[in-house]
């Protein structure tokens, strides 16, 4: 059994460090780290520990009230769990990756219901999240209008019409209008 864990441990970090581009020693550090955080025999972090890891791995920014909405992103498989493996991948994409793949994880970020779509009542929800990462108090964020912005945001991403924001919408919406990508873009400081 030994040997079979060591094998599985030596495939998952050569899938890693391939994909992200770490070194060995450099996975171990984000693994030790990571492990701390989980339940004692858990190698998965539950909800409330992703948000408290993810508070800590950016202590600059405002990130709890979204930190919940990253933990859906990160939990690739939807098991309600983040595993080491979908942490560091996913972490990697949203800090070392380029513009295009950091836009996929704010796409996941956003749709709430994971129907491959945002609707207006999704923006909403992230927008008060994305304000307070920004810094704006609520009553700075209500000058601006939530819905307002929303509205905005449908108009310039909902290419065609049809109320809701696909994945590639999204993306070349926010690649076109650096204003729109700096707002509702929650990887763009990291």
């Amino acid at each position: 059994m030994g040997l079979n864990q060591v094998k599985l441990e030596d495939q998952a970090h050569g899938s890693i460090a391939k994909y992200t581009q770490l070194k060995r020693d450099d996975i171990r550090v984000w693994q030790d780290r990571f492990i701390q955080q989980c339940n004692p025999g858990s190698t998965t972090m539950n909800k409330e520990q992703f948000c408290k890891f993810y508070q800590e791995l950016r202590p600059t920014e405002n990130v709890k009230r979204l930190s919940e909405n990253i933990f859906r992103a990160f939990d690739l498989n939807g098991d309600h769990g983040v595993t080491f493996s979908e942490f560091l991948m996913a972490y990697v994409s949203t800090t070392e990756a380029p513009l295009e793949d950091k836009l996929r994880y704010a796409f996941n970020v956003y749709d709430i219901d994971r129907n491959c779509s945002i609707d207006r009542a999704e923006i909403l929800l992230i927008l008060r999240a994305m304000f307070q990462l920004l810094g704006m108090s609520d009553d700075k964020a209500r000058k601006y209008s939530y819905d307002q912005c929303a509205d905005t945001i449908m108009k310039n991403l909902d290419v065609n019409e049809d109320q809701r924001i696909s994945k590639e919408e999204f993306i070349q919406g926010l690649i076109r209008d650096p204003f729109l990508q700096s707002l509702m873009n929650p990887f763009q400081h990291v």
